[in-house]
């Protein structure tokens, strides 16, 4: 299984005291819906260029309009729940995923579940989604699950964009869109991601302050130079603007959530089975060690025996304890 997502530019004045101690640290007032994210810093000039779109101080800044999503087919009638096709708006396109609404009026927190990389071609609709989603939506959570831009219907992501950030901004403006369904309780938001999944819900917790909870399942490394090394440098021309490692180090440094952790961001558990052949224990640990060091409230969860995708006694023990994580951070009963 390859997780396939997310050139070169001059390092930009005003990023040069994002650079201290070995990496970029969120020190701009970044905001999104007018709420703070970061620490105060006296504005940049406006005649100063901005950052390239991929750079997380980018994103940060960027909008993410969204538009009614709308309902589709009937896909599964669940114990408590059905789950349906759906839309959405998202950069001039429609894209496609799945809903899974409570039985009830609402509101219902919500959990957007990002599926891993499946080929396009051998993709079907709630692949890898549904088997976090479903259990969430029998418990009372709306369940979003967007197909990848390409994918299933899902119109192209914004161009010169590397296809994780690409799904990163294609999956906030599906969070912004939840605020046209009278059943999305759009105060707990959560994102839950298996493998590159893991890494769009690194990225949305370091760029989104509406994400309250964020769950990883064996997720793609934190450092965005490891998933390039290993996978992404196999298919340069899917990485837009953005060049290699060794051609482009500040990109990476700026496009990499690990030098974004601070205080304040959402709770994070990672889940991962401790036979997972895909991704490297040692990428898991580094991720939770950063999170740790850097005053995020985490938890690292071994599955003993488990592969990267887990099945059987071992996914419903990573099921679980997804729930109770992000019920303990919404504080639920």
């Amino acid at each position: 299984m390859r997780p396939l997502s997310a050139g070169p530019g001059l390092v930009l004045v005003v990023l040069i005291g994002l650079l201290a101690c070995g990496g970029p640290t969120p020190t701009s007032p970044t905001t999104h819906g007018g709420r703070p994210h970061g620490a105060s810093a006296t504005p940049a000039p406006t005649s100063t260029p901005s950052p390239p779109s991929y750079f997380i101080e980018a994103l940060r800044s960027r909008p993410y309009p969204g538009g009614p999503i709308q309902l589709g087919a009937v896909m599964v009638r669940g114990q408590g729940f059905t789950r349906y096709q759906m839309s959405w708006p998202a950069e001039g396109q429609v894209m496609t995923g799945t809903i899974a609404i409570p039985d009830g009026t609402g509101p219902f927190p919500v959990v957007l579940v990002e599926h891993g990389f499946i080929p396009p071609e051998r993709y079907w609709v709630g692949q890898d989604s549904a088997i976090f989603g479903d259990p969430m939506a029998a418990h009372g959570f709306l369940v979003v699950a967007p197909n990848w831009p390409g994918y299933a219907g899902s119109g192209p992501g914004p161009p010169g964009l590397p296809p994780i950030v690409s799904e990163l901004v294609t999956a906030l403006d599906l969070v912004s869109s939840l605020a046209t369904l009278p059943q999305a309780d759009v105060s707990h938001i959560a994102c839950v991601g298996h493998s590159n999944g893991g890494g769009i819900c690194e990225l949305a917790m370091v760029v989104d302050p509406r994400i309250g909870a964020v769950v990883l399942h064996a997720p793609v490394s934190s450092d965005m130079a490891d998933n390039a090394r290993t996978w992404w440098d196999q298919h340069p021309e899917d990485l837009g603007a953005l060049g290699t490692p060794d051609s482009d180090p500040e990109g990476y440094r700026h496009l990499s959530p690990r030098n974004y952790f601070a205080p304040g961001q959402p709770p994070a558990l990672i889940v991962q089975g401790t036979a997972d052949h895909t991704i490297p224990s040692a990428w898991t640990q580094a991720t939770y060690d950063a999170l740790v060091q850097r005053g995020v409230t985490a938890r690292l969860l071994w599955i003993p025996g488990g592969d990267h995708d887990l099945v059987g006694a071992n996914l419903a023990t990573a099921v679980a304890a997804q729930e109770a994580w992000i019920r303990q951070a919404f504080h639920l009963s």
